[in-house]
C-alpha cells in the first residue's frame, strides 16, 4: 500500500494550536485534536502514515467535530447521567476507528455509587472504559495543564485530584461527595500506566482518600484489563505488545501515530465481583487485596504480587 508523508506534528501545531485570552470551545477542541500527535520533547519529524491511518484520523475529526460541540452544550444544561451518553458515543466512535475490539467478561455494576478499580496499560484505556461504563475517570490535576487535556476532560467529568498532603481531606471529601451522589468513579491505582504484562503495586495512600474516620462503606469493584492481541496477531504468537500499551519513555505522538497504521487490538476486560469497602480497613491491606485481584485475571497472575506503595 501507497504511504503519504506528512509533516503530521507541523501541521497539528500550524492548524490547530491556538493560546491566549481568546481561547474558545474552538481552541480547546483544536487543541485536544492535536495533542494526540504533539510533542514538546522531540525534533519534527517527517511521519509516514498509511491510508488507512488518514481515514482512521479523518473518522475521528470527524466524530470529534460533530460530538465533541454537542456535549459543550448538553453540559450546559446537565451534567447527570444524561451527561454521559454523548460521550460513550464518542468513544465509541474513536474504539471503531482505531480497531480496538473489547471482550467484556462479567458484569459491571449499576445503579450508582461504585468505585472501579483497575489496571492502567495504556492511553487507550480511557477510550475502552469510558464507551462501556458510565463514570467519572479519577486523575492528577496537573493533567489539565496538558495541551487539549483540560478541555477534553472537562466534558467526560474527569474529577481532578491533588496528591499534594495538604490537600487530601478536602480531595477525600470531594470523592465521597461524587459517590453519596450516585456517581461512578475509575481509578487506576498503580499511578500510571504499564506493559500490561504484569499489574505493577497500587499506591496504598490513593485508598486511604476512601478509608478513616468518617468514612462510609462504599462498594467497590475491581476490573482487570487484558491485552489479546495487536494487529491481528495474538500475544502468545508474537504479537507487538509496546504498539499499545503505553509506559515508560516511550513518545506519546509515535506511539499514536504506530497504532493508527496497525489494524487495532483485542483487549479482554474482565469485571470481578463487586466488594464492600470496610472504612476501618487497613490501606495496605486493602491494596495489596486488590491488586491480586485485578492480577489474576492475567495470565502471569502466579507471579508474588508485589507490596503495595505509599
Amino acid at each position: 500500500m501507497e504511504r503519504v508523508r506528512i509533516d503530521i506534528q507541523g501541521l497539528a501545531r500550524d492548524v490547530f494550536c491556538t493560546s491566549g485570552k481568546g481561547a474558545t470551545i474552538g481552541a480547546g477542541f483544536r487543541n485536544a485534536l492535536a495533542c494526540l500527535f504533539m510533542s514538546n520533547d522531540v525534533p519534527v519529524v517527517q511521519e509516514a502514515l498509511s491510508l488507512r491511518a488518514i481515514c482512521k484520523l479523518g473518522f475521528i475529526l470527524l466524530a470529534s467535530a460533530v460530538l465533541m460541540p454537542l456535549q459543550w452544550l448538553l453540559m450546559r444544561f446537565t451534567r447527570g447521567r444524561a451527561a454521559f451518553v454523548v460521550p460513550r458515543w464518542w468513544f465509541a466512535c474513536l474504539r471503531r476507528a482505531l480497531g480496538i475490539r473489547v471482550e467484556v467478561v462479567g458484569m459491571p455494576r449499576s445503579g450508582g455509587g461504585t468505585l472501579f478499580v483497575g489496571n492502567h496499560v495504556s492511553h487507550y484505556d480511557i477510550v475502552l472504559l469510558g464507551g462501556v461504563l458510565q463514570a467519572r475517570f479519577i486523575a492528577k490535576d496537573d493533567m489539565t495543564r496538558w495541551p487539549g487535556m483540560g478541555f477534553v476532560g472537562e466534558l467526560a467529568q474527569t474529577v481532578y485530584i491533588s496528591r499534594r498532603q495538604r490537600d487530601a481531606a478536602a480531595v477525600a471529601a470531594a470523592l465521597a461527595a461524587q459517590l453519596r451522589a450516585d456517581h461512578d468513579l475509575v481509578l487506576f491505582p498503580e499511578g500510571t500506566t504499564s506493559s500490561g504484562e504484569r499489574v505493577a503495586p497500587f499506591k496504598s495512600s490513593l485508598f486511604a482518600l476512601f478509608l478513616g474516620q468518617g468514612a462510609q462503606a462504599w462498594t467497590l469493584q475491581p476490573f482487570t484489563q487484558e491485552l489479546v492481541s495487536v494487529d491481528g496477531r495474538a500475544l502468545s504468537a508474537g504479537g507487538d505488545r509496546a504498539a499499545y500499551a503505553f509506559h515508560g519513555d516511550m513518545d506519546a505522538g509515535a506511539h499514536v501515530k504506530h497504532f493508527l497504521n496497525l489494524s487495532g487490538a483485542a483487549v479482554r476486560l474482565t469485571f470481578h465481583p463487586p466488594i464492600q469497602i470496610d472504612p476501618d480497613a487497613d490501606r495496605k491491606t486493602l491494596a495489596l487485596q486488590l491488586h491480586d485481584i485485578v492480577a489474576s485475571a492475567l495470565p502471569t497472575h502466579g507471579d508474588a504480587p508485589p507490596p503495595a506503595r505509599d
